[in-house]
């Protein structure tokens, strides 16, 4: 099992934990153009933060200011940013990809797509 990361911003004590989305990975996170989607709006939008990725071991925890971080107080901002990237139309929400029958309501995966990715127009320069 690989290393997953969280993209923080120490700045705003955000997180975009991917909650819900399928990339947690370092291949998957650039590779997924969700989340790639995702990582790319958020530090467009926080220009200026200070913001990281940091690993789910926490050995690498990489602002000096501040000894190694409690995630748990970082808001997590992971639908915000999805939500503003469904009103961009960048992503489309096309529900539920799965869900846990026993807890679907805290466990289940997103069905997200980039719609730059399969649209016509995305081919053409603008």
């Amino acid at each position: 099992m690989g290393v997953g990361y969280t993209l923080v911003n120490q700045t705003k004590k955000e997180q975009v934990s991917f909650i819900h989305i399928p990339a947690s990975k370092a291949r998957e996170l650039a590779g997924n153009p969700v989340s790639a989607a995702i990582t790319t709006w958020y530090m467009l939008e926080n220009l200026g933060d200070n913001i990281a990725f940091v690993s789910d071991t926490y050995d690498d925890w990489p602002f000096p200011t501040e000894m190694v971080g409690n995630l748990s107080d970082y808001t997590d901002v992971t639908d915000d940013v999805v939500n503003s990237l469904i009103e961009a139309q960048i992503l489309v929400d096309e529900g539920i990809a799965w869900a846990d029958d026993r807890e679907p309501d805290s466990i289940y995966m997103r069905a997200l797509r980039n719609k730059w990715m399969d649209d016509s127009q995305s081919q053409r320069f603008l």
